[in-house]
């Protein structure tokens, strides 16, 4: 009798352990949980969509992290946004084949808000943009500035959604 008794209690045991588990909450994290602000470019003449024919580096000012790294055709950048701070500034680095060099500053102010997907998830900061401007190097510096900004979508979330234009101005002889 105890010879089936020893059995039935390891049966019982795995029993209780693989119901316990399966009773446990499904842990449902996003497997991409990085939150990045989307900046299109655009010609501030036309208005339309632009791919820049100089190369572009992009760093965030405060800690140098380089966010696009010396690239020609680029159409917009990603980058993340401080959840410490309020204020991010990016150093938008151009150059062409002439040797020519200038740099730009995008400066963005926002409110970070922890997202909780579930207790047992590392938080996500989603943002809310509350301004952006830009400062711009003279022409003379370099054929390429840019000319304004605008806030499109002030939400900074999982989603792939533009949320800032830059537009750029160039002179007429490009």
């Amino acid at each position: 009798m105890t010879s089936l008794l020893h059995p039935l209690k390891r049966l019982l045991a795995l029993g209780l352990l693989i119901g316990g588990v399966a009773a446990c909450s499904n842990i449902d994290c996003p497997l991409d949980n990085v939150v990045l602000m989307q900046c299109n470019f655009y010609s501030s003449e036309t208005q339309s969509p632009l791919k820049l024919a100089d190369s572009l580096s992009v760093r965030l000012a405060a800690n140098g992290l380089t966010v696009v790294n010396t690239s020609t055709g680029v159409e917009k950048f990603l980058a993340p946004l401080k959840d410490s701070g309020e204020c991010d500034t990016l150093l938008l680095h151009f150059s062409n084949t002439q040797g020519q060099l200038a740099t730009d500053t995008l400066v963005v102010e926002h409110r970070p808000q922890p997202h909780f997907e579930s207790l047992d998830c590392p938080p996500s900061f989603f943002h809310t943009l509350t301004a952006v401007r830009a400062t711009s190097h003279p022409l003379a510096e370099m054929p390429l500035t840019v000319d304004s900004v605008s806030l499109i979508r002030p939400i900074v979330n999982y989603d792939d959604i533009e949320n800032i234009r830059i537009y750029l101005r160039a002179t007429s002889d490009r």
